[in-house]
């Protein structure tokens, strides 16, 4: 049986001339070597703005792009900037700041002369993407409020759309900057999607199940969320004790009111799933099981011991999505200590779910099927080999024999060749697991903030030369 592999790496990890990676040259030289090597996916992380901690899973918009993606070097290609010199380009590790600095400064000289001469295109975008007038109005007004959250505006910020409806004049030429910055992310996003496609290498992108507070969607759609009328969260979400925490996840995300939502048939979350699936060829949902149960913490609580599960929109949503974008390709994230119901909504849709292999090799109960998405691990767990680093002798001495192999210095070679070989509709390796990296090359680690988390980057792409998974003899 062909199998069908995939590479999970995020665009800020790839390598890049300025400090992290980008829609530019890396992307095209990864789907190169991705068609060459018996790949056919890769899988991003969100391409959303990152948030607090820098992470992707919490940002300021649904819709719009991290603008740090946005290539110096295919800005300088279409004139608009002198040839930009390289800026920490052998860093292994993204100082979000820096970079958004950096990039702020060369950007903005691109946007002084492409307005010159290109407004009507800048116009353009704004009429056939009108989500992006008030993101960008959301963005001017954070800046000019200190960067506090919105709920902590001056009044006339914090409820100008509830006069207006179109972004103030007054600061037209920060508005546009930020609208000239989705434009140019959006452009070279979509010249990487056509370029997959014509090496054949199928996009999957993530949507968080949630949004963060402090973004555009919370401040135009108070009503969609569980926010009271002093703008606060009174409960926010999260998961509760589980295999990643004793304590569970306290996210401190909103909880959408699903009773007000379903008043205009789930209108506003519907249109964000639809718009991320626009942007690539499979839409990976994460924390899927909040669809039919989603757990809530009262605001102000320190961990997430204190919570409760609640029915989710189940099937009612699913009906409305279909109905809308009846070819949509989804992937449910259906992980966790879950109950039937999360599986058999799954499968009433005949979405693919995840099996991950970390989680279990250890329960000989466990066993995939074609129609899931394997993986060693994801951005939220150890790196294989750094897993495998971990595990004291007792365990090898179990994988060994479930194995039907021996405990020695080949054992981690029969745990990857195992997971390819495990049936699968795809199998996505993090890159890291394929390149042996021990656990300095982990994403993420759940329930922290802030670095390392989000900032593991490649150095440059001598990394194609290190490749040590498949094995040709597993492929033959």
């Amino acid at each position: 049986m062909k199998k069908h592999l995939g590479i999970l790496l995020a665009v800020s990890s790839l390598p890049g001339n300025h400090g992290i990676g980008d829609f530019g040259d890396s992307c095209y030289k990864l789907i190169d070597w991705l068609a060459d090597n018996g790949y056919e996916y890769w899988q991003t992380l969100p391409l959303n703005p990152v948030g607090p901690g820098y992470s992707p899973y919490m940002s300021t918009s649904s819709n719009a792009l991290e603008y740090r993606y946005i290539s110096l070097d295919m800005v300088s290609k279409m004139g608009l900037i002198p040839k930009v010199a390289p800026h920490n380009p052998d860093t292994t590790h993204v100082d979000y700041y820096d970079v958004g600095e950096f990039k702020r400064r060369e950007l903005y000289l691109a946007y002084r002369k492409f307005i010159k001469n290109h407004k009507e295109t800048l116009h353009k975008f704004k009429t056939q993407n009108p989500w992006v007038n008030t993101y960008a109005t959301f963005e001017v007004f954070k800046s000019l409020n200190d960067n506090k959250q919105w709920n902590e505006w001056d009044e006339r910020f914090l409820n100008y759309f509830n006069h207006h409806n179109k972004p103030p004049r007054t600061f037209k030429t920060e508005i546009n900057f930020v609208i000239f910055l989705q434009y140019l992310a959006l452009k070279q996003w979509k010249r990487v999607l056509r370029y997959a496609k014509k090496k054949n290498i199928k996009i999957i992108c993530d949507m968080p199940f949630y949004v963060g507070f402090d973004g555009v969607e919370c401040w135009l759609h108070r009503d969609q969320f569980q926010i009271g009328p002093d703008n606060k969260l009174f409960e926010v979400g999260g998961v509760g004790p589980d295999a990643f925490s004793d304590v569970g996840q306290l996210w401190g995300s909103p909880i959408y009111n699903f009773e007000r939502m379903k008043k205009d048939n789930y209108k506003l979350l519907i249109d964000r799933v639809g718009y991320l699936a626009s942007l690539c060829d499979y839409l990976r949902i994460d924390h899927f099981r909040a669809f039919d149960t989603y757990y809530v913490i009262p605001a102000g609580e320190e961990t997430a011991r204190n919570g409760e599960w609640k029915i989710g929109p189940r099937d009612e949503f699913f009906n409305e999505l279909y109905k809308r974008y009846p070819n949509i390709n989804l992937i449910a994230e259906d992980l966790g200590d879950l109950r039937p119901e999360v599986l058999e909504l799954r499968d009433q849709f005949n979405l693919p779910g995840m099996f991950i292999c970390e989680f279990t090799i250890f329960d000989l109960k466990q066993e995939s099927t074609e129609r899931q998405l394997v993986y060693p691990g994801t951005h939220d767990n150890e790196t294989l080999y750094g897993w495998y680093l971990n595990l004291n002798d007792d365990q090898r001495w179990f994988i060994a024999n479930r194995l039907n192999t021996t405990y020695d210095d080949g054992l981690y070679d029969k745990i990857v060749e195992y997971i390819y070989k495990i049936p699968s509709l795809m199998t996505i390796f993090q890159l890291q697991d394929v390149l042996k990296l021990d656990n300095s090359g982990r994403m993420n680690w759940p329930g922290t903030v802030g670095d390392p988390n989000w900032t593991w980057k490649l150095k440059d792409f001598s990394f194609t030369k290190e490749v040590k998974y498949p094995k040709k003899e597993w492929v033959e």
